[in-house]
């Protein structure tokens, strides 16, 4: 009863934090504005917007109601589709509303199951969820649970992620049951994770990883084969979708992507690349421009892509790996940029008949990537640019300081959290940039902007549990002995026969 009560209380403060961010108990609900992307998700569960034009794209809120209509024949493969599809059984019309509680409450399910499993070390062990659970408490990224972009699963299955590899880093091998919840928890959360959106793959990776390495029971050989099933197992589940995803990028979106990677990225960071991408000299005067709000007609060159996408993206590859210094300084714009977590150009108030729409380019990126003079000035924007770095050290430094410090089991699972996390942020943020060069980079960096504040999180709660348990092992003052005039005399009473 006191691991179930612990574990209860722990499930209700998560769905209480995230109700409350995201509006849902009184006030405005918190969303965020579609901006194109999310008509892909929700058509596919058979839904339009309450609106005049039957859109919800660019109109200056956040669209809530939903009437039913038949699906769409190619949506995207996501995740999200199905959430929608679960939040709206039985409704009609449809409020995002119901998506936001969904969402909460599967917050609130993951935090109940991580909890149980760390109760097992004491009541208070539940607490080391909150580097992971306290970001959730942020506008900034729950006010995705209310829309209809492909995000929304894959911040669950990164918080799931996290508590998984918490409770799997704070309990011993013995402890069988609560090691196999957090394998579940960490297999299930990466898996989500790539269902939501393939760009998210390394968040499976890092969760593969983690199930590749735990060791469950004591016996000599079974204990190190239940990981490492499950990460097969979990491995093989994951090929298929991601392999729809790609596909459905290709076909779906042909040539954008690269056009974005070569035009905003390598010929912005490695002026005169036009020939070595197989591009026209006149190229570089469109560098920095992305594939919208404007369109390729304009960029010279843009026929020579969109007619071998796949040449030009591993050119640009190319381009980057012979300079390295543009690959970092790519990589670390990236890293600068999950600063603007916040997305200010996508509203987050509900949209009403007389909200006047939003011009399209706008809306649509803002100033992360529709052109290179708006890019450079939003990234030069931020008040410590350096704080992503800092946090990246710090996270990798505490991975690398556990590999060795294994006596103390809070540092050990905080620090594994904060490493892990950092490792999987940094991953993203290749990923995104890489991909999709600098356009709408806040965006696509946004699941790594969360990972780094539960990194940063979980980094201190480690070095503060690394001093409390230094000061502890301290040996006491001794205690100073009298001196042998000033001994006290004991006379024993005499036995006589």
């Amino acid at each position: 009863m006191r691991r179930l009560t612990s574990a209860t209380c722990a499930a209700l403060l998560a769905l209480l934090g995230c109700a409350l961010a995201m509006g849902l108990l009184g006030g405005t609900p918190t969303g965020i504005a579609d901006n194109g992307d999310g008509s892909r998700v929700y058509c596919g569960a058979g839904l339009v917007p309450q609106t005049p034009t039957g859109r919800a794209a660019w109109l200056g809120g956040v669209v809530f109601d939903f009437d039913r209509t038949a699906p769409c024949a190619d949506p995207q493969p996501s995740a999200a589709v199905w959430a929608l599809r679960l939040a709206g059984a039985g409704q009609d019309p449809f409020s995002l509303t119901r998506l936001g509680w969904l969402y909460a409450l599967g917050v609130a399910l993951v935090t109940a199951a991580a909890a149980w499993a760390l109760s097992r070390r004491g009541g208070w062990w539940p607490l080391l969820l909150l580097p992971a659970a306290a970001p959730l408490a942020n506008q900034d990224f729950v006010r995705f649970f209310l829309s209809t972009f492909a995000e929304p699963p894959g911040l669950l299955g990164t918080y799931a992620v996290l508590c998984g590899t918490i409770a799997i880093a704070a309990t011993s091998p013995a402890h069988r049951p609560e090691r196999v919840v957090g394998l579940v928890l960490t297999a299930g959360g990466g898996v989500l994770a790539v269902l939501a959106k393939v760009s998210f793959l390394p968040v499976l990776g890092i969760a593969l990883l983690v199930c590749l390495l735990t060791v469950v029971g004591t016996h000599r050989w079974r204990r190190l084969l239940t990981g490492p099933a499950v990460a097969v197992a979990v491995g093989l589940l994951a090929v298929g979708p991601v392999t729809r995803a790609l596909d459905w990028q290709e076909v779906s979106y042909p040539g954008v992507n690269s056009f974005n990677l070569a035009y905003t990225l390598v010929l912005t960071e490695v002026p005169g690349s036009a020939a070595e991408l197989g591009l026209p000299e006149a190229a570089q005067d469109y560098a920095g421009n992305g594939y919208y709000p404007n369109g390729p007609e304009a960029a010279p060159g843009a026929p020579v892509v969109l007619a071998d996408p796949a040449a030009v993206r591993g050119a640009s590859w190319a381009v980057l790996m012979t300079n390295p210094g543009a690959l970092l300084r790519a990589l670390g714009n990236g890293l600068i940029a999950t600063e603007g977590r916040e997305l200010d150009y996508l509203a987050d108030y509900p949209w009403e008949p007389g909200n006047r729409p939003l011009p399209v380019g706008k809306a649509l990126s803002g100033a992360q990537g529709a052109d290179p003079v708006s890019f450079r000035g939003w990234l030069g924007g931020f008040v410590v640019p350096w704080k992503p770095f800092a946090v990246a050290g710090l996270g990798l430094l505490l991975g690398l300081v556990t590999l060795f410090v294994r006596r103390h089991p809070v540092v050990l699972a905080l620090g594994r959290a904060a490493g892990l996390a950092t490792v999987t942020a940094l991953g993203l943020v290749g990923l995104a940039v890489l991909g999709d060069g600098y356009f709408e980079v806040a965006k696509h960096v946004w699941l790594a902007a969360y990972l780094l504040d539960a990194a940063m999180l979980a980094g201190v709660g480690a070095l503060l549990a690394l001093v409390v348990s230094l000061v502890r092992r301290r040996p006491a003052d001794p205690v100073p002995l009298p001196d042998h005039d000033d001994a006290p005399t004991v006379e024993f009473p005499r036995v006589t026969a």
